[in-house]
């Protein structure tokens, strides 16, 4: 083979096919360097964005099985990330189950279970205890409900702009709301979860002591030792406690410590998260509407009632040039005898 100088590469011919009338070899030509489509698009179309969008060949749709699983407890978590009730919930050694299409789960425990012997003697018979089981209710399921108006304009921010404050609008609507009903001593209905300290006897405060850690420290030492004579393994109990109270425990090197503005101050609260569950349907849904009419109070009633009456105050989004933020989801939780505990008018 032989290359031209000036020309494209030739194969010789063979001795045999010199004859006249013998078929002639064609250049062989190497083939052109291949371009990708989008080059192509973009040198010869520049400044033309919908053909690119053109140019896109087909995929199959999204499903739900690309997407990774939902944590539920973040998902409720990113709606009030300042809620101590959450942070609660989302401890690794709290329990998290999945209601979906359960009405009610019972929670086994033990009730005074007492010490099983490990050591017997040779050839001697094996101790046998009689246990009292009991079980926590876990469920229903019930509706958080949660509305807020941003305005208009914020459509036609930039999508970061748009979450930010969105996300601080709902985290403002729920924080305290959140923490305030489970933090209390209420029991459960139709409506809402019980409060994770309703029966729950009050543990007494400790006496001021020469030193201002030593009294924090008595209260903390009471409230857990009350988690443990429960049978409640306390070894990773949390403290909830308001904003002031969080930063004394702090100062007397209690990191454990979670702030609340759902919880009244001078009381701090133990939970042992072993003794902890909540459980969920679904990750929250959120809406919004711009044509919606919004009761502004915190029980609100129908817009026009079956009397004709109508509510007030009352605001037309339109009108107002608001968009409303609705966000709905079903939760529930409860916590095993013995596992809370508080302390109330701290002498601190």
């Amino acid at each position: 083979m032989h290359r031209s100088p000036c020309g494209p590469t030739f194969a010789k011919p063979p001795a045999s096919n010199t004859a006249p009338g013998a078929a002639h070899w064609l250049p062989r030509r190497s083939a052109p360097p291949q371009r990708s489509a989008e080059k192509i698009l973009k040198a010869n179309w520049p400044h033309d964005p919908r053909a690119a969008v053109i140019l896109k060949s087909a995929v199959s749709p999204t499903s739900t099985a690309d997407f990774p699983p939902v944590d539920m407890v973040a998902a409720f978590r990113s709606l009030a990330p300042g809620s101590a009730a959450w942070k609660l919930f989302d401890h690794p050694s709290a329990l998290r189950l999945d209601l979906s299409g359960i009405h009610e789960i019972g929670l086994p425990h033990l009730a005074g279970l007492p010490p099983s012997p490990v050591f017997v003697a040779e050839g001697a018979p094996g101790p046998v205890l009689q246990w009292s089981f009991l079980k926590n209710a876990l469920g229903p399921a019930r509706k958080i409900l949660v509305f807020a108006g941003v305005s208009e304009e914020l459509e036609n921010s930039s999508p970061q702009n748009a979450s930010a404050v969105v996300g601080r609008v709902l985290a403002d609507a729920t924080n305290k709301s959140i923490d305030t009903i489970a933090f209390d001593f209420n029991p459960g209905n139709l409506i809402r979860p019980p409060g994770l300290l309703n029966g729950v006897t009050a543990t007494a405060p400790a006496a001021t002591a020469t030193f201002l850690a030593e009294t924090i420290t008595a209260d903390v030492a009471n409230l857990v030792g009350a988690i443990g004579a429960a049978g409640i393994d306390p070894s990773d109990a949390v403290l909830i406690a308001g904003p002031r109270e969080v930063t004394w425990l702090n100062y007397a090197g209690f990191t454990n410590a979670i702030p609340s503005l759902g919880v009244a101050a001078k009381t701090v609260i133990a939970i042992a998260p072993a003794g902890l569950a909540s459980a969920y349907q679904g990750p929250p849904e959120i809406q919004t509407s711009k044509e919606a009419t919004l009761h502004r109070e915190t029980n609100p009633a129908e817009i026009v009632g079956s009397d004709g009456a109508v509510a007030a105050p009352s605001t037309s989004l339109f009108q107002s040039y608001l968009i409303a933020v609705r966000v709905r989801a079903r939760a529930a939780w409860c916590v095993a005898p013995g596992a809370a505990q508080y302390v109330t008018n701290v002498n601190w």
